[in-house]
């Protein structure tokens, strides 16, 4: 086997093993789960909707008194819903409540009744719950030759759709001026 045979033997098995670290690295990036931040729990106004039905105003309570219910054995109680509805005929009170997700990063209570209107409802978050983080789409920065001062420096912005990223370079080179479309994948 001759030198040039050997390193380009060399070369192959470098290439393969590279090929396989990035698709292994982008393959760990498919299947680990989203990043999560804790979730908005600040104190937040109470606010009725058009279909009658109230989100709960948001408290902060640093020292919840004991719940009024029984909590099973290795359960959390991670919020605290109350409401009071005014009943338009008697017999039982149906009360549906919803735990939403707000644009904000945290957590909202619905309350609502087909017996009659709420009159008033409480949230208190006792736990702050995990949210996913949101998404930084967009990136920014500036290019620059260490090695050349009077050659490459310019500045890029790219944005991700997905796992497809594009973007835009603009640079100088020696005193000529130029621009570049990118379009990538992300791993």
């Amino acid at each position: 086997m001759s030198t040039l045979q050997k390193w380009l033997a060399v070369l192959g098995l470098l290439v393969i093993v590279s090929v396989g670290a990035a698709l292994g690295w982008w393959l760990r990036g498919m299947l680990q789960p989203a990043e999560q931040v804790p979730e908005v729990a600040t104190a937040a106004p109470a606010v009725r909707q058009q279909d009658a039905s109230l989100i709960a105003p948001r408290v902060q309570d640093p020292d919840p008194p004991a719940p009024p219910h029984q909590i099973p054995k290795g359960w959390k109680e991670e919020r605290r819903v109350s409401a009071t509805v005014e009943p338009e005929r008697p017999g039982p009170v149906q009360l549906d409540l919803s735990i939403v997700r707000d644009d904000t990063g945290g957590r909202r209570a619905i309350v609502s009744s087909p017996d009659g209107p709420v009159i008033a409802a409480t949230d208190v978050p006792i736990e702050r719950g995990m949210v996913p983080a949101p998404a930084r789409l967009w990136a920014a920065g500036i290019a620059a030759s260490p090695f050349d001062p009077e050659g490459l420096s310019g500045a890029w912005v790219t944005r991700d759709y997905g796992r497809l990223r594009v973007g835009a370079v603009a640079f100088q080179w020696h005193g000529q001026a130029g621009g570049l479309a990118l379009i990538g994948v992300t791993f």
